[in-house]
């Protein structure tokens, strides 16, 4: 299922923060001198802002630190770092990315990246699982696709007070769980 449809379901996840793996996007499709390419951080970008209406303030882009010195375009790559629409991590960004997501009770992590090595010190696999969103650009096309059915996996209650559920949302939850509600 693509990121649209979810946040057409499920529209309270619009409000979370995501944090880009900007390095990740950047080499996903380098161009012919095999350098990664700026132009796809900021496809991504407007996508989530234009597409998706996330709140550019919601959005942080952090990228390794190694980046400036093989980015097609460093000119501009260095104008987006000093207006911090790209921010660029001290180290090695995956760290600095999954620290600050850690931060939120919950929020958006796109990347391919699958963060192995970083496992065994974060909550649970399900806890990243949850939260990483895969992406996939095509010409000047981006699609998001999220890791698990938020809908059915992700407990809607931890975005919505309880006193604001009606008797209709949890006859209509009933009824697509068979039966099988989690309130909390």
């Amino acid at each position: 299922m693509c990121l649209e449809t979810v946040f057409k379901e499920v529209p309270h996840l619009g409000e979370c923060f995501i944090y880009i793996d900007g390095s990740n996007i950047a080499y996903s499709r380098h161009n012919k001198l095999k350098k990664p390419r700026l132009s796809d951080i900021l496809l991504v970008f407007d996508y989530l802002i234009k597409t998706l209406e996330i709140k550019k303030e919601n959005i942080r882009c952090i990228c390794d630190p190694s980046l400036k010195y093989y980015i097609d375009k460093p000119i501009e790559y260095n104008v987006l770092i000093e207006e911090r629409i790209i921010i660029e991590a001290p180290k090695v960004a995956d760290e600095f990315i999954l620290s600050f997501a850690l931060k939120h009770e919950f929020c958006f992590i796109v990347s391919n990246d699958r963060f192995r090595q970083y496992i065994n010190q974060l909550p649970s696999k399900q806890w990243l699982e949850e939260r990483r969103i895969s992406f996939l650009l095509i010409d000047n096309q981006v699609c998001l696709s999220p890791n698990i059915n938020y809908e059915k996996d992700f407990c809607l209650s931890r975005m919505q007070e309880s006193s604001e559920l009606t008797t209709l949302d949890i006859l209509n939850r009933i009824n697509k769980t068979e039966g099988k509600l989690e309130l909390y």
